[in-house]
């Protein structure tokens, strides 16, 4: 498990868990916080990035990973997803992504 930090909406600054389950294409892994569980699939397709969360029923279009604002008010206004919870699902693939960019970077350097 991997904690990660986020902002809510109020801009209070929050915690969640990331157990990464596939950190190939696409991604995979479960995202713990609020109290919640969104098991989350996020890759590339020909026209951008997507994510889907089947365990809630959403599927979205994505900006790049770590473009939190972007991707929580897509999530927020385009999905079922709670204001809050937009918020921790956008913060946590931030979170990935820096974290896969730094693993990968001393990995290969």
């Amino acid at each position: 498990m991997m904690a990660f930090h986020y902002h809510d909406r109020s801009g209070k600054d929050r915690t969640g868990e990331i157990m990464l389950i596939n950190e190939n294409e696409p991604l995979e892994m479960e995202i713990h916080a609020n109290g919640w569980t969104f098991h989350t699939i996020a890759g590339k397709h020909a026209y951008g990035n997507y994510i889907c969360i089947p365990n809630w029923n959403v599927g979205s279009e994505l900006a790049y990973l770590q473009d939190e604002f972007w991707n929580a008010e897509r999530l927020r206004n385009c999905t079922s997803l709670k204001a809050e919870n937009a918020a921790a699902v956008a913060g946590a693939l931030a979170a990935v992504d820096k974290w896969l960019m730094k693993y990968h970077r001393e990995e290969c350097g």
